[in-house]
């Protein structure tokens, strides 16, 4: 690793663990301190928002960055947008023949219109900080019938080099969580509403409360905007987005 915010990384490289996440937020609650990292090879046990499986094999990228932004409570799902944010300018530094990388509320990263990372943040022990979870496709990705996944090879982007990504990544959301932190979200909405996934057109997302219309955009809180017919925008705070024709 080469970049200055590679190099005050405290770096955990580590084979095949159940979870990334998990193996963070023990290591937060004894103490670890922040921008420790902890790198696999595989998960056996990868999972992502709501507690569903995440495929983790060898040769994609798992990641788990310990942070302490020193935030309010209600402001942790701000921290996914801002990581979101990050991981799709990391991927189009390192990646530039891709299709541009969007970003899709609340925490996944398209390319060409497949999922090619999910992003989970967790809160750590009390006054322990936030992992952030990062898995990227990077050589393969699942088939799952019914959602549209992809990775970064089969794409038409390049190997990339695991020091490399990580290089990249942890750059972008330093820069990221330094603006977010000092300018609150709105330091960075405009950035995330220029890479967001469906703007404009028509979306359902299942809540609460379910929903279905226009993509309206996200708020200054980071809530999803979501227009009925007659124009008026409703917020909707958790849920999972579909967008129409897709997955």
């Amino acid at each position: 690793m080469t970049s200055d915010a590679a190099a005050t990384l405290r770096l955990i490289d580590l084979g095949t663990v159940p979870s990334t996440n998990d193996e963070a937020l023990r290591r937060a609650a004894n103490g670890a301190p922040a921008w420790t990292v902890v790198r696999a090879v595989s998960q056996s046990a990868g999972r992502g928002r709501r507690g569903r499986a995440f495929a983790s094999p060898p040769g994609n990228s798992y990641t788990s960055f310990i942070v302490r932004p020193d935030c309010p409570a209600d402001t942790l799902p701000q921290i996914a947008l801002v990581a979101g944010l990050a991981v799709a300018e990391a991927l189009e530094r390192v990646a530039p023949g891709l299709a541009r990388p969007l970003c899709k509320w609340p925490n996944d990263i398209l390319v060409a219109g497949r999922k090619v990372c999910g992003i989970l943040v967790e809160a750590a022990a009390p006054g322990r900080g936030v992992v952030i979870g990062v898995g990227v496709n990077l050589v393969s990705h699942p088939d799952i019938p019914g959602e549209a996944i992809g990775d970064i090879v089969g794409l038409g982007g390049p190997r990339l080099d695991r020091d490399e990504w990580l290089d990249a990544l942890a750059g972008r959301l330093r820069a990221r969580l330094s603006e977010w932190r000092q300018g609150g979200f709105a330091a960075v909405r405009g950035a995330l509403l220029d890479r967001m996934a469906g703007l404009g057109g028509e979306i359902s997302v299942d809540g609460p409360p379910p929903l279905s219309g226009r993509l309206a955009g996200i708020d200054e809180d980071g809530a999803l905007l979501v227009a009925d017919r007659s124009g008026v925008a409703r917020r909707c705070v958790s849920g999972s987005l579909v967008l129409e024709g897709r997955p």
